[in-house]
C-alpha cells in the first residue's frame, strides 16, 4: 500500500492497526493536507457485517463535531473496491501508550477523563454509545487534547444490532457486567469503561484482571476492584468515590450520564436519577445487618433488629449521616463489596459484626471499617447476659461516636434510645414483629401482627408495639391483602394509643397521614400528619415517600410529589418502593416515557420486583403498546404469584388490546376469587372500563367507595379511568371523595402561597 494513490491520497506510511482496522498516514492532494486513511483489514473487506460496522463508524463519528472526537472528512473506496475512511491525523500517543510507563498523576488523569467525557457525552445526546471505550481508542494530541476514536462497534439510538448468538462485542478488559452478558446496552455501559479507564490510569493497573478471557469476565460479573488506596497513596477522596460509582456493576447504580460523572471528576456535587449525590462526607456509615452466628441459626430476626436499633441511635447524632435501613440492608451477606457500598450509598465508614445466642447468655461481636482503604478504625466484643441488649447497643453506638469524634464529629453525645422495651422478651417479641412487617408480604404482615398484640399484651405502655401494629394494619390495607374496613381503624386505634405515649414519633404520623389519605380522605388532617412526621424526622424516608405517593400524587401536586420522591431516593437510594414511586408519580401524570424510564432503572436493581412489571405493564397499555403490557403484566402475575392487582391489571390490558375472550376469562376469575377473599372493586372497575363498559366500570367504582377501598384515593389521577372522565357519576363520587374541583382548589392555593400551580 505504501507509495500507492487512491482517489486523491497518496499513501505515505503505515500507522498502525487493529482488529477493525489498517491505519496509514496519507497526503490530501487535492488541499495539500496530511490525513489519515483507515481501510478494513483484507480479511475482512469482503465481510458484509464488518463493511456495515466500517461505515457505521464513519457515521457516527462525523455526526459529532466535538473538539474531542475524532473528525471524519469523508468514507470513500478504491478502484478495486476497499472501503476506507479519511480523517484528520493527530500527532501525539494513544493514552495506552502513556500508562505503560506507569501510572499519571491525578491531575492529568483527571484532565484526560474529563475531556473524553465532554466527547462522550456529545456521542450520548445524539444516541450513539461508543461500546468500545479504551485507552488504545484514545489518542493524546501533543497539545495534550483527548480524541476519541474508533466508533467502529459504536450503537445509534433506534438501531437494531443482530449480533450472533453468544458472541459479546467490545474489548473485554473494560467492558461493562450488561455487555460482558450481551445485554442491550446504553449509555451507562460508557460511563463504567471510562471508570476502568480512570482506575487504570490512576494505578497502572487494569481492575479486572484474570489473565484467560473467561476469568475477566467473571470478575467484571461477580467481584470488586483492589481499592486503589491499596496501590497509590494520597489519592483524592472524590476520585475513589466516582471510580467507585462508575464501577457499580447494576447501570442504575452508576452515574445517570457523562455530565453527571464530569461534574464529579471535578469535585461538584451531582444530580443523579433526581437526587443530589454529593462525595460521602467523611462523618457518614451504613450499618448492615449482624450476621447470625447461633449453632441453630434461627436468629436472623435478632440479628437484623440489633442493626436496626442502632441504625435509629446513630440517626440521632448530629453531624452523622446514617444510611437507610432499606438500602443498607440490601447488602446483607455482602460486607465484603467495600467499593460498592461506599459508592452506592455515600457514606465512608461501615459497621458490620455478629450475634450469637445461647441459652441466657449473648455475644455481640462489631466492628468500623474506612471504606476508602478497607482498614478496621475499631472493633468489640460483648458476651453478657441477653438482658444486656440494650446496654451493648448504646455502648456500640458510643464507641462509635467516640471513634469518629477526633476528626468527623464535633459532638460525643449519644441520644437516648427510644423507649425501651421493659424486659428481653418483649424487646424479642418486638424484633419479630418488625422482621415478619419489613418483608411486605400477606404472611409476613400476619405474623407480625401476632407479635405485636403479644407485645402490647405483655407491656400495655410499651409505644413501639403500638407504632408496629399501626403500620402492619395500614399495609395490610394499603396493599388490597384485607377489607379495609377491617384493619384500618384498627389501625387508628393502636396508632392513636402510640400518640398518647409518645407523641415524637414520626413513624406514626406517617402512618396516620397515610390511613386519612387512602381511607378517611380527610386530606388536609392527612397533610398535618405527613408534614408533623417531616419535621420529626426530615431524614425519615417512609415519610416522604408516602407523603408524596399517598398524598401529593393523588391531588395531582405532581411536582411536590416529585421533589419528596427525589428525597426520599436520596435518602434511601436502594429502596424499591420508592424507586418505583417515582415511575408511578410520571404515570399518574400522563408522563409516560419517563414512568418507563424509571420503571427500568427499578428492574436494573432487581428483575424480580413484580410491582415493577405491573406498572410498566400498564404503562404500555395506555400507550397502546398491547405486546409490550401483556408481556410485562404476565411476569407480574408470575412473580406475584398472581395477586389479585396483577391479575385485573393482565385483564385490562387484553380487553385495550383487542383480546377480549381472555379479559372475560380474567374477569370471571377475579370475581370469583373476589367471592373467596378481599378483592378491591375498583379493581373489577378497571376490567370493566378496558372493555368499554362504562355503567358497570362505574357501579364497581361507587361499589369500590362504599367499601372504601384504599385504591380509590388515586382514582382522579389513573390513567386506566380516563375513558370515564366527564361522566355525572364520576364527578359525584370525586365530590364524596373532597377530590371535586381539585385543580381549581390547588391554584387558588398555589397562588396564595406565591408559587406556580402543579
Amino acid at each position: 500500500m505504501i507509495g500507492r494513490t487512491v482517489s486523491h491520497y497518496r499513501i505515505l506510511e503505515k500507522l498502525g492497526c487493529g482488529g477493525m482496522g489498517v491505519v496509514y498516514r496519507a497526503e490530501d492532494l487535492r488541499l495539500g493536507r496530511t490525513v489519515a486513511l483507515k481501510f478494513l483489514p483484507p480479511h475482512l473487506d469482503t465481510d458484509a457485517a464488518a463493511r456495515e460496522r466500517f461505515i457505521q463508524e464513519a457515521k457516527a463519528a462525523s455526526s459529532l463535531d466535538h473538539p474531542n472526537t475524532c473528525t471524519i472528512h469523508e468514507i470513500d473506496t478504491t478502484e478495486d473496491g476497499q472501503i476506507f475512511i479519511v480523517m484528520s491525523l493527530y500527532l501525539g500517543e494513544t493514552l495506552e501508550k502513556k500508562i505503560a510507563r506507569g501510572p499519571l498523576p491525578a491531575d492529568l488523569a483527571v484532565a484526560i477523563a474529563l475531556d473524553t467525557a465532554r466527547g462522550l457525552a456529545k456521542a450520548h445526546r445524539l444516541g450513539i454509545v461508543h461500546r468500545d471505550v479504551k485507552p488504545s481508542n484514545l489518542m493524546i494530541t501533543e497539545e495534550g487534547v483527548v480524541k476519541i476514536l474508533d466508533f467502529g462497534i459504536a450503537k445509534l439510538a433506534g438501531e437494531v444490532r443482530h449480533t450472533q448468538a453468544g458472541r459479546i462485542v467490545g474489548s473485554v478488559d473494560y467492558m461493562s457486567p450488561e455487555q460482558a452478558r450481551g445485554e442491550e446496552v446504553d449509555r451507562r455501559t460508557d460511563i463504567w469503561s471510562l471508570g476502568v479507564v480512570l482506575y487504570e490510569m490512576l494505578t497502572g493497573q487494569k481492575p479486572f484482571r484474570g489473565g484467560a478471557y473467561n476469568a475477566v469476565l467473571y470478575n467484571i460479573l461477580h467481584t470488586q476492584p483492589r481499592p486503589m488506596a491499596e496501590l497509590v497513596a494520597g489519592l483524592p477522596e472524590h476520585l475513589v468515590r466516582v471510580v467507585a460509582r462508575a464501577l457499580a456493576k447494576w447501570p442504575m447504580q452508576r452515574f445517570e450520564n457523562l455530565d453527571e460523572m464530569a461534574a464529579a471528576l471535578s469535585g461538584e456535587a451531582v444530580r443523579t436519577q433526581g437526587m443530589i449525590v454529593s462525595p460521602p462526607a467523611r462523618s457518614s456509615i451504613a450499618v448492615l445487618p449482624f450476621v447470625d452466628m447461633s449453632p441453630e441459626a434461627d436468629q436472623e430476626y435478632f440479628c437484623d433488629g440489633v442493626a436496626e436499633e442502632l441504625i435509629h441511635v446513630l440517626s440521632g447524632v448530629p453531624g452523622l449521616r446514617v444510611a437507610s435501613r432499606t438500602s443498607a440492608f440490601r447488602f446483607k451477606g455482602r460486607a465484603g463489596d467495600l467499593g460498592e457500598i461506599r459508592g452506592v450509598l455515600g457514606v465512608a465508614t461501615l459497621l458490620e459484626g455478629g450475634v450469637r445466642t445461647a441459652g441466657r447468655r449473648l455475644r455481640v461481636s462489631a466492628r468500623l471499617v474506612d471504606l476508602a482503604d478497607g482498614y478496621q478504625l475499631w472493633s468489640g466484643r460483648y458476651d453478657r447476659e441477653v438482658t444486656d441488649i440494650f446496654a451493648i447497643q448504646e455502648e456500640i453506638a458510643r464507641t462509635i461516636v467516640e471513634t469518629l469524634k477526633p476528626k468527623l464529629l464535633g459532638t460525643s453525645e449519644v441520644p437516648s434510645p427510644r423507649g425501651q422495651a421493659p424486659d428481653f422478651e418483649v424487646y424479642n417479641l418486638y424484633l419479630k414483629g418488625r422482621y415478619h412487617c419489613n418483608k411486605r408480604t400477606e404472611d409476613g404482615l400476619t405474623k407480625s401482627i401476632a407479635s405485636f398484640e403479644t407485645v402490647i399484651a405483655r407491656a400495655p405502655d410499651y409505644a413501639a408495639g403500638y407504632v408496629g401494629l399501626a403500620d402492619a394494619y395500614v399495609l395490610l390495607g394499603v396493599y388490597g391483602l384485607a377489607a379495609p374496613a377491617e384493619v384500618m381503624p384498627k389501625a387508628r386505634i393502636a396508632a392513636l394509643r402510640a400518640l398518647e405515649l409518645e407523641d415524637a414519633a414520626p413513624q406514626v404520623h406517617t402512618s396516620l397521614g397515610c390511613l386519612r389519605s387512602v381511607y378517611d380522605w380527610s386530606w388536609a388532617e392527612a397533610e398535618r400528619d405527613f408534614r408533623r412526621a417531616l419535621e420529626l424526622d426530615p431524614g425519615y424516608a417512609t415519610a416522604h415517600h408516602w407523603y408524596a405517593v399517598n398524598y401529593l400524587a393523588a391531588l395531582r401536586r405532581f411536582d411536590e410529589a416529585r421533589e419528596e420522591i427525589r428525597i426520599a431516593h436520596e435518602l434511601d437510594p436502594l429502596s424499591l418502593p420508592i424507586s418505583v414511586s417515582a415511575g408511578l408519580i410520571s404515570f399518574f401524570a400522563a408522563q409516560f416515557d419517563q414512568a418507563l424510564e424509571a420503571f427500568q432503572r427499578t428492574l436494573e436493581l432487581d428483575d424480580s420486583f413484580a410491582v415493577a412489571h405491573l406498572f410498566r405493564g400498564q404503562t404500555y397499555a395506555c400507550m397502546g403498546r398491547g405486546e409490550e403490557a401483556l408481556i410485562s403484566l404476565r411476569r407480574a402475575v408470575e412473580l406475584s404469584g398472581g395477586a389479585p392487582e396483577a391479575h385485573a391489571a393482565l385483564a385490562h390490558a387484553c380487553a385495550v388490546s383487542g383480546r377480549e375472550a381472555e379479559a372475560r376469562r380474567l374477569l370471571a376469575e377475579l370475581l370469583a376469587l373476589r367471592r373467596r377473599r378481599y378483592v378491591s372493586a375498583s379493581l373489577v372497575a378497571q376490567v370493566y372500563a378496558g372493555l368499554g363498559e362504562r355503567d358497570q366500570a362505574l357501579a364497581w367504582l361507587e361499589q369500590a367507595h362504599a367499601e372504601r377501598a384504599a385504591d380509590l384515593a388515586w382514582v382522579g389521577v389513573r390513567p386506566l379511568f380516563d375513558s370515564l372522565r366527564g361522566e355525572p357519576r364520576l364527578a359525584a363520587l370525586l365530590a364524596k371523595m373532597g377530590l371535586s374541583d381539585l385543580r381549581e382548589t390547588l391554584i387558588d392555593v398555589t397562588m396564595a402561597e406565591g408559587a406556580s400551580p402543579s
